[in-house]
């Protein structure tokens, strides 16, 4: 099978999984916006897979055949992939909002390689929407772990002695 051809029945079958996931999520309560229901996230992310595998597989019917696929083995997947493990096991042991900055510098650093200052604003910024997001659209908090807690107490036993 062509690389052409592989690419496309990828993009189908990821359109399959978002009609999956939207047909699925229709029988679920949605809520409103202030107080989601069980139904939400997964149709929203199921609306945003539709529209993704619909971008691509556009872009491969339209395009010329002269790209080199990318493998699942590139330097560049497997980066994603090891900053994900890393998202997965620190998320609810930190603050949220660190581990989803850290990883979008991260991935901004070493995969989109840019300039470590653009990767701090992008992540800074990005988090900044997240958080408005989460905080004002949708009236949720993100776990915040015992990082500060944990911050807060280590801080004072670093202080030299007698200041207080």
């Amino acid at each position: 099978m062509p690389a052409r051809t592989g690419e496309i029945a990828v993009a189908i079958a990821l359109l399959a999984v978002a009609v999956f996931f939207i047909s699925q999520a229709a029988l679920l309560d949605f809520g409103h916006i202030g107080l989601p229901g069980p139904g939400f996230f997964p149709f929203a992310l199921g609306v945003a897979l539709a529209v993704v595998a619909l971008m691509i597989l556009y872009v491969m019917v339209r395009s010329p055949d002269a790209a080199e696929p990318v493998y699942a083995g590139h330097r560049d997947v497997l980066v994603v992939i090891a900053a994900l493990a890393g998202v997965a096991i620190a998320f609810e042991q930190s603050d949220a909002y660190l581990v989803l900055g850290g990883f979008l510098a991260f991935v901004l650093l070493f995969v989109a390689r840019t300039t470590w200052w653009r990767a701090l604003l992008g992540a800074c910024l990005g988090m900044a929407l997240v958080w408005f997001v989460f905080r004002f659209a949708l009236g949720v908090r993100l776990p915040t772990g015992n990082f500060w807690s944990g911050l807060s107490a280590w801080l004072p036993s670093m202080s030299p002695v007698g200041l207080s």
